[in-house]
């Protein structure tokens, strides 16, 4: 509908139709689309921009390209769209044709199974990158796949492993509530995971959950007594705690004495 706005589940921005398209299908994950892709001002952005290029939905790792891959999956082929991003700025987007792909239900089990582990690993490579926002959008996509896939004898493995990954993108990111909830989906499906243990202790010490982040720092401990990393981050959360308590008595002392 050209005059109605349709805004991205989301959130990340909203879509103004300026050209119909024609026909019912849209392109999928996988899709080779053929693209004319004008951003303003220039942003976070690897797909080719200012020119007709042939864009594969899904393969591209920036900020910006997560926004176009999911406008571009509302699209009919001929159609010409606004995507005004809630962060600023804007895209505008034509479609002019695109290849089928197949919806997950589609794809075998092993299909699934490929594009999750291709997934993984990519979202490795970009960790150890340095980009950290591009890893993070590559392991929640392939937990994402991961649960229409039909379950192989390492998915509890590899399930946790998302999971622990995620969270060490999202410490990066400054997001600790969220690393922390995926530290404890991890945690759910292997206990002693001590990755996800630290990772957790270090998610409630940003939160200021001191007590909770000494738990789970002597959790790592009791695993792996020698672990010289969760020894110095219990010993400085243990400081704080000396610190804040003392601050908490002179308080008190001021109040009632």
């Amino acid at each position: 509908n050209g005059g109605v706005p349709w805004v991205c589940p989301d959130g990340t921005f909203v879509k103004l139709v300026l050209e119909a398209g024609k026909g019912v299908d849209k392109p999928k994950e996988g899709s080779i689309c053929q693209v004319f892709i004008e951003a303003q001002p220039e942003g976070p952005l690897s797909y080719p921009s200012h020119s007709w290029a042939e864009v594969e939905l899904g393969s591209g790792d920036a900020e910006w390209d997560g926004a176009v891959d999911r406008c571009l999956e509302t699209m009919l082929a001929g159609e010409r769209a606004e995507l005004r991003l809630t962060g600023g700025g804007s895209i505008i987007l034509q479609l002019a044709s695109f290849t089928p792909a197949k919806d997950s239900w589609e794809m075998s089990a092993s299909e699934k199974w490929n594009l999750v582990i291709r997934n993984k690993e990519h979202g490795g490579e970009l960790y150890r990158a340095g980009d950290i926002g591009a890893a993070a959008r590559r392991y929640a996509k392939a937990l994402r796949l991961l649960v229409a896939a039909a379950p192989p004898p390492d998915y509890d493995q590899i399930k946790a492993e998302l999971h622990a990954n995620l969270a060490a993108c999202q410490l990066r990111l400054r997001q600790p509530a969220n690393a922390a909830c995926n530290c404890t989906k991890t945690l759910a499906l292997q206990p002693a995971n001590t990755k996800a243990l630290f990772r957790r202790g270090l998610a409630y010490d940003a939160m200021n959950d001191l007590e909770g982040a000494v738990q789970d720092l002597k959790g790592v401990l009791r695993v792996e007594p020698g672990n010289r990393a969760a020894r110095r981050e219990l010993d400085r959360v243990m400081e704080r705690i000396k610190v804040r308590d003392a601050k908490l008595a002179r308080a008190m002392q001021k109040m009632f004495g």
